[in-house]
């Protein structure tokens, strides 16, 4: 017959072994936002493609895919965005002008904690002049883009 106190002891024993697990539950990242600017004079034909680092496969490691025509920014507008897409973490960032058949790509790489409140994006500005110039959230500014 078991005794009361190695019943006690066993029954403790398992109730620290289940709630030890739930201390390594990780919270759900922030999702990612995408704004893309255009401060050319024509509107831009445009495919992005976000891919997870450290995949061999490319059809594996594609996180997301947009095909998108941005129109020329008027001044007052707002850059178009696209909210909550992919998860915060590691990215390579294609952008692919289809209408200059020209590319470049950024290497996102989260500047936050997970425990800061934040919220995350990475904005796309086409230049006048044909350059495409990268930025993103940062928690050592106020300022929601560079």
């Amino acid at each position: 017959m078991v005794s009361r106190r190695r019943f006690l002891r066993a029954g403790a024993a398992g109730a620290l072994a289940a709630l030890a697990g739930c201390s390594a539950v990780p919270a759900p990242r922030p999702k990612l936002d995408l704004s893309v600017s255009n401060a050319r004079d024509a509107a831009v034909d445009l495919d992005v493609r976000f891919f997870r680092p450290n995949v061999t496969e490319r059809s594996e490691a594609l996180a997301y895919r947009n095909s998108v025509e941005v129109p020329p920014d008027t001044g007052s507008d707002d850059p178009w965005t696209d909210e909550d897409i992919v998860s915060d973490r590691p990215y390579r960032i294609e952008v692919e002008d289809r209408s200059a058949r020209s590319s470049r790509h950024y290497h996102y790489r989260p500047d936050c904690s997970d425990e800061d409140p934040y919220d995350i994006g990475v904005l796309v500005r086409f230049n006048p002049g044909g350059g495409v110039a990268f930025s993103q959230t940062t928690c050592s500014s106020d300022a929601p883009f560079l």
